[in-house]
């Protein structure tokens, strides 16, 4: 893009403020928001939830399955108010909303159903492990009893709000609640008491269990080149990741607060198998896969065929990689190898 265009662009954004209100709800989880930001030129709005998060939303009044979205945006929500150009934040909406919207917020997150569909719990033990390792992140030591509002619980309890677009009486959500609850209750994992959950020792047991294993992840990190030239590339490595039934990660749409380098290792600890692509010689993805690999997760290398056979290092020529000739080729060729590798997941 033109500089001057850009800079422009940036100045315009920068020109509209955040209003305080307790008269306008949330469009996901319908509870009153903390901010909010009015573009009137595009009837888009950006919103600022203590359950969802920070996200923009266009058009509000045709989102099919917001329980879903209310869900997701509570356990991988963004804190930070995207007020500068260059802080993530998601965007719920057409894809076309999207290509104007990621001009003047470069690092905003297009956040597609099938991500949600991948994410998305696939059965009652699912459900209560996400539930147990969201709790984790609230509790500063076993036996705390941790203090949720009423509209955590639902999206912590994966309950439904909506039914046929109404809202649900609140008697027909705690039906929802009294029911995982108990369930968890019985398998002696948490206890809860009105607004209060605590996390019971067998809980505890099962935390430990899957923040040492995560074989059952459904996360998939990206080692690549950020390089703007990359950007098709990038999207054509997720569009495969999301075909098999996972959730693509990768560093530059990751919201962190630490170091960059301890946070990819973290990430990568987290993920069922790596995604390395070579065609720029990254240093950074040499050393990924290397790490991944240490630890013994499945590392599927991709270059571009012509990158290959000039400058492909010695290292990854003697291990089977998936070549391309033109982005296009990328997600059929990467969707069979990650299905015939880790396979699809379920």
């Amino acid at each position: 893009m033109n500089y001057l265009l850009k800079q422009k662009r940036q100045e315009k954004v920068g020109s509209y403020k955040y209003m305080v209100s307790n008269n306008i709800k949330c469009p996901i989880c319908n509870v009153p928001v903390a901010r909010f930001q009015n573009f009137p030129d595009r009837f888009l709005r950006f919103y600022e939830c203590n359950n969802c998060g920070n996200f923009a939303i266009f058009p509000e009044n045709n989102i099919e399955n917001k329980d879903i979205y209310a869900h997701y945006l509570f356990y991988n929500r963004i804190k930070t108010l995207p007020t500068d150009v260059n802080i993530p934040f998601y965007f719920i909406g057409k894809t076309s909303t999207f290509d104007e919207l990621i001009m003047d917020y470069p690092a905003s997150i297009f956040l597609k159903y099938e991500i949600l569909q991948a994410w998305y719990p696939k059965n009652i033990s699912e459900r209560a492990d996400y539930i147990l390792s969201k709790l984790a992140n609230y509790s500063d030591y076993p036996g705390k009893e941790i203090y949720l509002e009423e509209e955590q619980i639902k999206s912590l309890f994966f309950i439904n709000r909506y039914s046929n677009g109404k809202y649900l009486p609140l008697e027909e959500c705690n039906k929802q609640i009294d029911y995982m609850s108990n369930y968890m209750l019985s398998q002696n994992l948490l206890k809860k008491e009105i607004s209060l959950i605590t996390i019971l020792p067998e809980g505890w047991r099962r935390i430990a269990e899957l923040q040492k294993n995560n074989a059952n992840s459904k996360q998939a990190f990206i080692a690549m080149s950020f390089q703007e030239e990359m950007k098709d590339v990038q999207n054509a490595i997720e569009k495969a990741i999301i075909e098999a039934g996972y959730i693509p990660h990768v560093m530059n749409k990751i919201e962190h607060n630490n170091q960059i380098v301890p946070e990819i290792l973290y990430q990568i600890k987290q993920s069922k198998f790596v995604i390395a692509e070579f065609s720029t010689n990254n240093n950074g993805a040499y050393y990924e896969a290397g790490y991944a690999t240490g630890l013994g997760k499945e590392v599927i290398h991709i270059c571009n065929n012509d990158k290959f056979q000039e400058k492909g290092h010695f290292d990854i020529k003697q291990k089977s990689t998936v070549l391309w000739e033109t982005v296009d080729d990328i997600p059929e060729a990467l969707f069979k190898r990650i299905e015939a590798t880790i396979g699809k997941s379920k």
